[in-house]
């Protein structure tokens, strides 16, 4: 199939032969240009992730509801005593 189109293409004017490279190149060129601007996209995702990684983690577990209860029961006990 390759061949044929090739062989199809060869006997165009030359006129239609460089119009058909312009438009293979243009349509190789706005892919290569997708990709690029997709992987430097991940690329800054990746990179936001890593930055942000360690920033949220805590030391000991987070409390559980009844712990909480129990502080805030204090805290008001403390203040309205």
């Amino acid at each position: 199939m390759q061949v044929e189109l090739i062989e199809q293409i060869i006997h165009l004017p030359i006129a239609e032969r460089v119009e058909i490279i312009e438009k293979i190149s243009r349509s190789v060129r706005e892919e290569l240009q997708e990709n690029n601007e997709s992987k430097s996209l991940l690329d800054e995702r990746k990179a936001a992730y890593f930055r942000l990684r360690g920033a949220l983690k805590m030391e000991n577990p987070p409390m559980t509801k009844e712990a909480v209860r129990e502080d805030y029961y204090n805290y008001l006990a403390e203040k309205y005593k």
